[in-house]
């Protein structure tokens, strides 16, 4: 009977006879429409998303720019064409943009309004760069004054040469609660979140860049906060994608120079008496290795890749150790470290994810020992013309019988009168360099890929654009041969630009280009560069190196 009856007001509602129906139809027919044009706006509307969810639709009312090398004349007046960057002298900056007009979204983000980009800068504490000039002194590691002078310096120049679509870069120091000692040593986890916190909340910042005062505690917990950040501890690939779309850094990161590492020591190098080690003895000796490395996951992984790399070319690793980067302790664990490596007969000693602190305790200690094998460093430290020679250099007075055994990954020297970083800061600081911080570079590298990706990114800004930006190679080709900060290139999953390398060797007499002083990297093998990505396919197997005679 019940099925007699809804069959017979189905018959009603189908004959038009049944108002309620009807009216129930028509809700139903006006939701299915409303559902539609949602569709066909969600499909026509442009959506940033990430694996949490949406990031929100870029409006159409977004004016969009011109296409990279189009003709007319940029934001600081650069006669704009296919093929011209836009800072016209550097060979990182992006192609050209003619100058924009329009719409840019307002607050598209936290620390972005319609005409400010906030970037944040932790200060180190006194007590801890107190610390760190009774091993690194002043001249070397510069002060909280030169490292904000430096790098206002810098946002200044490309303020003013950067397409950044009505806004401007905002430098904002602070005083945080945390420092990067205590991190380092994986305390303070209380005191980085709480920073972070801070950065998010009251300074309002899109991005942070505290370069040495950072770590990667501080850098985990900004990212956590939704905040984009360029740190100098290097880790594995994993790890950037891992916290995509806000972590980045100049790089290289662990896995590309663990790439490098084992084509040079186990393609080229193995199986071939460690010539470069200081004792007679051991360059007697075929290659064996040992990696040392800070006791931390970030740095595990990147010295477990090294490992793998050396295992896929036949060139096992003989023995590896960790170290806590605790300063009050360290000279002691290295001293026991390296003690292990010469009672197993390595030869080759690898310092993985090194700090600017640890050679100068690590030689020193295997100095006292009567130990003098070669010594490998990662690009990140033999980068000659990134920083390091002043760090080396400090190693050589304090091992001096080590440090001609050392050879690594790095780039050609740029003399320090035709670095664009000098320019940079030149043309904020009234023509002259006085003030600048010591490692300038680092600041360097690290602000040009900032407002690359900020450019890239195009007017509606937010961390997924940003990401998006590194990914756009139409408007960031690969930098020009012979920069200062090696070979960079871009594509998806660009979280660091470092493209290439060269192999070095450092040279005690040699006087350096960065800053006058006795010792520097020089090229081996011709200055032949390789890539990240293919390093064997350079590299010649079963060959010592062809380093220059000095």
């Amino acid at each position: 009977m019940a099925a007699a009856v809804d069959n017979e007001a189905t018959g009603r509602a189908r004959r038009g006879r049944n108002p309620v129906m009807r009216r129930v139809l028509r809700r139903q027919l006006v939701a299915v429409c409303i559902v539609a044009a949602i569709v066909i706006v969600l499909l026509l509307v442009p959506t940033i998303k990430s694996s949490g969810g949406t990031w929100g639709a870029i409006p159409a009312d977004v004016t969009v720019p011109a296409e990279p090398g189009t003709s007319g004349v940029t934001v600081a007046g650069v006669q704009c064409r296919p093929g011209v960057r836009q800072i016209p002298w550097s060979k990182y900056a992006p192609i050209c943009l003619p100058a924009w007009h329009g719409n840019n979204g307002g607050a598209t983000w936290n620390g972005v309004t319609a005409h400010t980009i906030t970037l944040s800068y932790r200060m180190a504490s006194t007590t801890e760069l107190a610390f760190l000039y009774s091993i690194l002194p002043p001249s070397v590691v510069g002060t909280n004054n030169e490292a904000v002078r430096t790098m206002q310096a810098y946002v200044n120049t490309f303020n003013h040469y950067f397409e950044l679509y009505g806004r401007r870069v905002v430098l904002v120091p602070f005083n945080g609660q945390g420092n990067f000692i205590n991190e380092d040593t994986g305390t303070g986890q209380q005191q980085a979140e709480a920073d972070a916190v801070t950065v998010a909340t009251k300074l309002h910042a899109f991005a942070d860049m505290s370069l040495i005062d950072s770590s990667t505690m501080y850098d985990t917990a900004l990212s956590g906060q939704g905040v984009v950040t360029f740190g100098l501890y290097l880790q594995d690939y994993s790890w950037y994608a891992a916290h995509a779309p806000y972590e980045y850094t100049p790089g290289p990161n662990c896995t590309k120079d663990a790439s490098a590492i084992g084509a040079l020591l186990g393609h080229q190098l193995a199986g071939l008496p460690a010539i470069y080690a200081g004792s007679p003895a051991i360059r007697a000796k075929i290659r064996s290795y040992g990696i040392l490395y800070p006791a931390n996951p970030g740095s595990t992984l990147c010295a477990q890749d090294i490992s793998q790399e050396l295992r896929r070319y036949g060139a096992p690793v003989r023995l590896m150790d960790a170290f806590t980067f605790n300063l009050s302790e360290l000279p002691a664990q290295l001293t026991s470290a390296l003690a292990q490596m010469k009672n197993a007969g390595v030869t080759t000693v690898i310092c993985s994810s090194c700090d600017p602190v640890t050679p100068i305790l690590m030689m020193s200690a295997a100095q006292s020992q009567g130990y003098y094998p070669e010594w490998f460093m990662q690009s990140y430290f033999a980068q000659s013309d990134s920083g390091i020679d002043p760090f080396i250099q400090l190693v050589q007075k304090a091992a001096p019988g080590e440090v001609g055994g050392i050879i690594g990954t790095g780039v050609s020297a740029v003399p320090t009168s035709s670095q664009e970083a000098i320019r940079a800061y030149e043309m904020s600081h009234g023509g002259n360099t006085r003030g600048i911080m010591p490692s300038y570079p680092f600041a360097y590298g690290s602000l040009m890929m900032f407002f690359d990706a900020l450019q890239a990114a195009g007017p509606y800004l937010t961390p997924k654009t940003f990401e998006q930006g590194l990914a756009n190679t139409r408007e960031l080709p690969p930098s020009v041969p012979g920069g200062m900060l090696g070979g960079w290139s871009f594509g998806p999953g660009t979280f660091d630009p470092a493209s290439n390398f060269q192999v070095v060797h450092w040279y005690p007499n040699v006087t350096s280009p960065e800053d006058g002083e006795p010792g520097t990297f020089l090229t081996c093998d011709g200055g032949k560069v390789a890539s990240f990505a293919e390093p064997a396919a350079v590299l010649p197997a079963h060959s010592q190196l062809d380093c220059p005679k000095a």
